[in-house]
């Protein structure tokens, strides 16, 4: 009972985070431009609580589906609570667009936060997983592994870590490696590396790893990994798949790699291949300003992401869709990643508060977009009105975003479906 308990509130925590964060954005400025707010609500419908504090009232609702901030004048439609010089549309553009665009900054900021957060406190020390490559070359268990080749090993985040020895042991294609590390001082040792292929389990989210020490009876050669274990039907393989703790399990000896991938779920029609050194890496955390440097440069590098992939979801037929197996994810997909998160602890590398910024990132990139109802599509809004020295007539502004709401709402019904699709449907 206790494990969904903190599942369901970590994903209050989640919605209630950025939504908070968000509208904070649009109040704040909105009281610096001498706006008057007369509700700050967390959630839509029915209240649930609320609380008049000054001049405005603090609410929460009951559908925990967003927020708004009601700003007094800001529809200019009849019967609209009416503040004087103190309305919405009584305030300049430019106090107008920096009072919307804030939610958006807001996120984004905030998003930076939780990542340089999880880069100051996110760190683990390295091991070596027993009977594999690195501990049988003699490196000491908990040693530092600080360069391969000549490549410099960075310490300082999960993903440098993983993308420095990754394109180390790549470059190695097999070949002896020679690897520097730290331990009592500095020291140097050749480790060769082993090919191994990478399973997904049915019906589970784990993996096995299976260890070639032979193919079509010769032993492994060298070349790059995906090359060697191309043709898995054709081939013939020896070797052992790991146990968990990376020890040497059950042995196979010439059998078509195709027919040990099916032992654990359906055969990959490309194997995945990969040169290991048998370790798991370790990281520092970094330091305050790199943290923080770090925390803002994910941000651009995160919308140029998620503009390529979402152009590529829709002009690439085989990745599906936007409803197939790499699909945008709805309410259903969120909270699911979210019990991931949970289960990732608070601070690690996959942890909540990194989902915290993921989502902070997506709420602030999604109100970019000009689409009436959201963020951008009031900009729009507010751009025409400078063009044309003339705000719409505020009763078409509201039919407007009221469509532009309802192709939201499709949208996010439509999205749902393909989470639950992605739940019921055998992976």
């Amino acid at each position: 009972m206790t494990q969904p308990l903190l599942i369901a509130g970590a994903i209050v925590l989640v919605i209630f985070a950025v939504v908070v964060v968000h509208e904070s954005g649009h109040f704040v400025v909105g009281k610096l431009a001498g706006i008057r707010v007369d509700e700050f609500s967390v959630g839509f419908g029915p209240k649930l609580l609320s609380r008049v504090r000054g001049e405005t009232q603090y609410s929460l609702r009951l559908l925990p589906l967003g927020g708004f901030v009601r700003m007094a004048g800001m529809l200019g439609l009849p019967g609209e609570a009416d503040a004087g010089d103190r309305n919405f549309y009584r305030a300049s553009i430019p106090k107008r667009f920096a009072t919307i665009v804030a939610g958006i900054v807001f996120n984004f900021i905030f998003a930076a936060i939780c990542f340089a957060l999880v880069n100051m406190a996110d760190s683990s020390s390295w091991s070596l997983l027993p009977a594999q490559p690195a501990a049988r070359a003699g490196i000491p268990n908990g040693a530092v592994i600080t360069s391969i080749d000549g490549r410099e090993i960075r310490d300082d985040s999960f993903e440098h870590v993983s993308t420095d020895l990754h394109a180390a042991t790549a470059a190695s294609q097999g070949r002896p490696m020679s690897v520097t590390y730290r331990w009592n001082g500095a020291h140097k040792v050749i480790v060769q590396p082993e090919l191994s292929v990478v399973i997904p389990v049915k019906a589970t989210q784990s993996l096995v790893y299976a260890v070639i020490t032979h193919i079509n009876g010769k032993p492994v050669g060298t070349g790059d990994a995906n090359q060697l274990i191309a043709r898995p039907d054709s081939l013939t393989v020896s070797g052992y798949v790991e146990k968990s703790d990376g020890s040497p399990g059950s042995a196979f000896s010439n059998e078509t790699l195709a027919t040990v991938e099916q032992r654990y779920g359906p055969p990959a029609a490309t194997p995945q291949g990969a040169w290991l050194l048998g370790v798991r890496p370790g990281w520092t955390g970094q330091s305050f300003p790199v943290a923080i440097a770090n925390g803002f440069t994910t941000i651009p590098a995160f919308v140029h992401d998620t503009a390529v992939g979402i152009y590529q979801l829709i002009t690439v037929p085989s990745l599906g869709g936007v409803n197939g197996p790499q699909g945008l994810s709805g309410p259903v997909g969120i909270a699911q990643a979210t019990a991931t998160a949970t289960h990732n602890g608070l601070l690690g590398p996959n942890g909540l508060v990194h989902w915290i910024g993921f989502i902070s990132m997506n709420l602030g990139l999604i109100n970019v977009l000009p689409i009436p109802f959201l963020d951008g599509g009031k900009l729009v809004f507010l751009l025409v009105e400078a063009v044309r020295r003339k705000r719409l007539e505020p009763r078409h502004e509201a039919i407007i975003s009221a469509v532009g709401l309802a192709l939201v709402v499709l949208l996010l019904i439509y999205v749902t479906i393909g989470d639950v699709s992605r739940l019921t449907t055998p992976q």
